[in-house]
């Protein structure tokens, strides 16, 4: 699971740095994403790979409504600039996007790209945890249609920006804990009800 995350206590914080693919969706933004689309492959996404026991978890909603719902209003209230949801498409790196790609992920309405939210999220709604992204936008992916000023990213700038912008996150995470219900009201306890075949 991710750094920053508390499994004992049945939630996963899921801070991650991304790129932005939409103009409005700046540097230094936080996105507190709702859906992910899939473009990875070949990664163990299952804890059920081999049957017989087969599994089929819901992904409509794969994010913790409640833990979203806490950080949106956390981060609002510290003053942060924060989007509260977002499509992030997930890749499979380690390399980052063509300049193609990343135009077709903008065309589609896809605000961020990241490399490790997939399969996180659905390991932890097999496990029934609650789980929650919050993106730092930390580039441009290889850049924004029209603005030919704005640079593709490099690891050196995505290091550089989240070091110094590690406390920020790191604050949201601690406002965020103590307020954590001590009985879930989310689907996600649940989410295996009904998903097990055989």
């Amino acid at each position: 699971m991710a750094p920053g995350s508390s499994c004992a206590l049945g939630v996963n914080f899921a801070p991650t740095a991304a790129g932005s693919l939409q103009p409005h969706v700046l540097r230094g933004d936080f996105v507190v994403c709702d859906q992910f689309v899939d473009r990875t492959w070949g990664r163990p996404d299952t804890f059920y790979p081999d049957g017989p026991t087969v599994a089929h978890v819901g992904a409509a909603d794969p994010y913790c409504p409640q833990l979203r719902a806490l950080a949106i209003e956390t981060a609002t209230a510290a003053g942060l600039r924060v989007h509260p949801r977002g499509t992030v498409v997930v890749i499979q790196g380690p390399r980052f996007s063509t300049r193609s790609e990343s135009r077709w992920f903008s065309k589609m309405d896809w605000d961020v790209v990241n490399m490790t939210q997939y399969p996180e999220v659905i390991l932890a709604r097999e496990l029934e945890l609650c789980y929650v992204n919050v993106s730092l936008i930390t580039d441009y992916d290889a850049g924004l249609e029209g603005s030919p000023e704005i640079q593709p990213v490099s690891v050196a700038e995505v290091e550089r920006f989240f070091v110094t912008n590690n406390e920020r996150v790191r604050e949201l995470i601690l406002s965020m804990a103590p307020k954590i219900p001590a009985e879930r009201s989310c689907p996600c306890a649940t989410a295996m009800g009904g998903a097990v075949i055989g």
